[in-house]
């Protein structure tokens, strides 16, 4: 395809379209779900619905609107006002401003914006678009890890965590900051956010700071009693090599593949390297692994694949049966991708078009919401770019999928209709 066919070939996309068109096909409640959220707002002044004003923030999301009065500024079009009154459904004379967002967004329940998540991620599931990347064709892989967010030398509220610093001219600070353990679901080349839980300071844990493997433990338990029939694939560094990680994956009825180091269980990486001189299972060169090695009353397996390309070997325990038929799949299904969380998820988050650490709010409940929200978008607009045909052939680039909604929003009134069902493929 060359520059002017492209060109033509752009002009014809029409891709806020297929964005509501996504919305009404794969997740029809959506709307209505954001219309019941609580609102504890005095009904005598509310001027827009919730499901107004939740629209609003996810269109500003998808066309890289990252500060909140740059989307009230760039939102403030007529024929923008029209294009959300169509989606919506309703009649519509003015968008809501920014602060009028964080209002609500501040009193709204949090747990209730994490339900609109989980209906999402289940429409997909039982939709079974995703069911041909289960891992072994059974489990759900599930990446966990961690990510900092705003950071700031002045509090900005009362669950922040803080650090002691020093700075390059030796004068030691204190640096207060929102960190959050995210789960990742892995589906291709892309990864849909089913969990999220901060590490905050609480009133609960007052007497001592919070920290990521806590919020593991509470992460888990939403997951399970979100999704508790799942068959799910846990991942994470080698910060989670450890038995309490262990414990729970049991306690769930998951399975695991985690990265390994020599300090993470160090008499059970001793025991391997001794071990696997004398006895290794693997039959494939630059693979080793053993089975069965016992460490505290469990049976773990451990496997090492030396990359001699870039001179880097990379260990995992887990309780998957290993075998020289699917060990190689295991190490590049499984445990490299591993890195999709901070590829595509972290990164697209941080640098490409969602800015998750911008500070959208100083109250931790808005905080919070505004992720979520982000995680909601970065579904939305994956399935957008890796599943719409047109947009894969023109390999549209994510900046130019935001610019391109965002052009179609704010300057042209569309017809905005669902009368045919898309066909997403994410190969």
């Amino acid at each position: 395809m060359n520059r002017k066919e492209k060109r033509e070939k752009k002009r014809e996309l029409n891709i806020l379209n297929e964005l509501v068109t996504i919305i009404k096909q794969y997740f029809p409640d959506l709307l209505d779900k954001f219309e019941g959220l609580t609102d504890l707002r005095n009904q005598s002044y509310v001027k827009y619905k919730m499901k107004v004003i939740f629209m609003v923030r996810l269109l500003g999301l998808m066309c890289e609107m990252k500060s909140m009065q740059g989307m009230t500024r760039e939102l403030n079009t007529n024929e923008s006002i029209e294009n959300i009154a169509q989606i919506c459904d309703l009649e519509l004379e003015e968008i809501p401003h920014c602060d009028t967002i964080n209002d609500v967004f501040e009193k709204v329940k949090v747990e209730e914006i994490e339900e609109i998540r989980r209906y999402m991620i289940n429409k997909l599931i039982r939709g079974k678009i995703i069911k041909k990347y289960k891992i072994r064709d059974r489990y759900y892989h599930i990446v966990i890890d961690g990510t900092g967010l705003a950071t700031s030398r002045k509090k900005y509220n009362e669950n922040c965590l803080v650090k002691n610093k020093t700075d390059k001219k030796g004068n030691e600070y204190q640096e207060y900051s929102t960190y959050v353990l995210e789960a990742k679901l892995i589906v291709g080349e892309m990864v849909f956010s089913i969990g999220s839980e901060f590490v905050e300071n609480t009133k609960e844990n007052e007497t001592k700071q919070d920290c990521e493997i806590k919020a593991f433990k509470r992460l888990a338990e939403k997951i399970k009693s979100e999704y508790p029939k799942l068959k799910i694939l846990i991942s994470g560094d080698a910060l989670y090599a450890s038995k309490p990680v262990m414990d729970i994956c049991k306690e769930n009825g998951w399975k695991y593949v985690i990265r390994f180091k020599e300090g993470s269980i160090p008499s059970l990486y001793k025991e391997f390297e001794t071990v696997v001189k004398k006895a290794n299972e693997s039959k494939k060169a630059n693979y080793e692994y053993v089975t069965g090695l016992d460490y505290e009353e469990e049976k773990i397996n451990v496997i090492k694949y030396t990359d001699t390309k870039q001179e880097t070997e990379f260990v995992y325990i887990t309780d998957l049966p290993i075998t020289n038929k699917n060990i190689e799949n295991t190490v590049k299904k499984v445990g490299k991708n591993r890195w999709k969380i901070e590829n595509e998820g972290f990164n697209i988050q941080k640098n490409g078009t969602f800015d998750i650490g911008h500070l959208y709010s100083k109250n931790q409940t808005a905080i919070k919401v505004h992720y979520l929200m982000i995680q909601i978008a970065h579904i939305l607009r994956q399935m957008l770019e890796k599943g719409i045909k047109e947009i894969k052939e023109l390999k549209l680039k994510l900046r130019e999928i935001s610019q391109t909604l965002k052009q179609e929003l704010i300057s042209t009134i569309k017809n905005l209709t669902v009368h045919s069902k898309i066909q997403l493929r994410f190969d």
